[in-house]
């Protein structure tokens, strides 16, 4: 009886697996929910599928997953990787991973896993990428969390203060808000639709639109415990990604703009005036 068990586990695995390949297109392979090591071993993952592509190395972990939702992320981030790369200026071959989850769940056999802890979300590390959404809502985020990856693939962290000890570094948060930003001008792919919208028309003033909300919001950034004492305006992703584009839209280009990121004490030398005077400017453009 045991061995008959276990003749039926196998033959039922390798039909699933035959029936699974067969479906498959060429590159897309399954991966039988197996564990890959991810952040130099320290993030398991169960893997569904997997793919290599010309750019990024690809892995799906368990979920409802069709080829054409598949293809579709693999494609998109084909795309968004370059367009990051050439952006940033980044020229090295080596692939950035991406891990992608459609599904809300807990894996017995994997509790740790990172990327069920960010569901409809994001993170990135150098050289990888986590992003876990429903359908519905991909592809998004993909070139903003890309960007973080390629940052720390440079080993460039700027020097803008956090809001408090445990805060992120939304200096660098408004820079890949504003990459991903302008992919979507830019691409031909339908991209994060549900901030977006699926039109391009009347989207030059989308940034500076979204920062007003937040100075609405926030109530003009006044919780110094919550946005710190220095540059508090500048204290969201919003806000700081409208401040961004604007220096690039009308203050310089983006080498003058990176160069301020590495640096932001470099602020005067590069744009002819200090912090306080460049963020007063910028919210009388913003808000007339």
């Amino acid at each position: 009886m045991k061995r008959l068990r276990v003749l039926t586990v196998f033959l039922v695995t390798f039909f699933l697996t035959a029936c699974a390949d067969k479906s498959l297109p060429d590159n897309i392979q399954f991966a039988d929910n197996q564990l890959y090591k991810f952040l130099n071993g320290y993030i398991t993952e169960e893997v569904m599928y997997f793919s290599h592509g010309g750019r990024g190395e690809y892995y799906f972990t368990p979920g409802k997953w069709t080829d054409k939702s598949m293809q579709k992320l693999i494609s998109v981030s084909e795309d968004g990787l370059k367009f990051a790369k050439d952006w940033l200026g980044y020229t090295e071959e080596k692939p950035i991973a991406f891990i992608f989850g459609n599904k809300k769940y807990k894996s017995k056999t994997n509790p740790d896993s990172f990327i069920q802890g960010i569901w409809d979300g994001g993170g990135a590390f150098e050289g990888e990428v986590f992003i876990n959404m429903s359908n519905k809502l991909t592809p998004s985020i993909i070139v903003h969390e890309t960007t973080h990856s390629i940052l720390r693939m440079q080993g460039r962290m700027s020097n803008f203060p956090l809001p408090n000890e445990n805060g992120p570094m939304f200096l660098e948060e408004g820079l890949c808000n504003v990459i991903d930003y302008l992919f979507f001008l830019e691409t031909n792919h339908q991209y994060d639709t549900n901030r977006y919208g699926k039109s391009k028309e009347n989207m030059e003033n989308y940034l500076h639109k979204a920062a007003l909300k937040m100075f609405k919001f926030h109530k003009n950034f006044e919780n110094e415990d919550e946005f710190g004492a220095v540059y508090p305006q500048l204290m969201s992703y919003e806000t700081a990604a409208s401040f961004i584009y604007y220096l690039l839209e009308h203050k310089g280009t983006k080498e003058d703009f990176m160069r301020f990121f590495d640096d932001i004490n470099l602020m005067e030398d590069i744009y002819g005036a200090n912090m306080d005077t460049m963020i007063g400017e910028w919210l009388k453009f913003i808000n007339p």
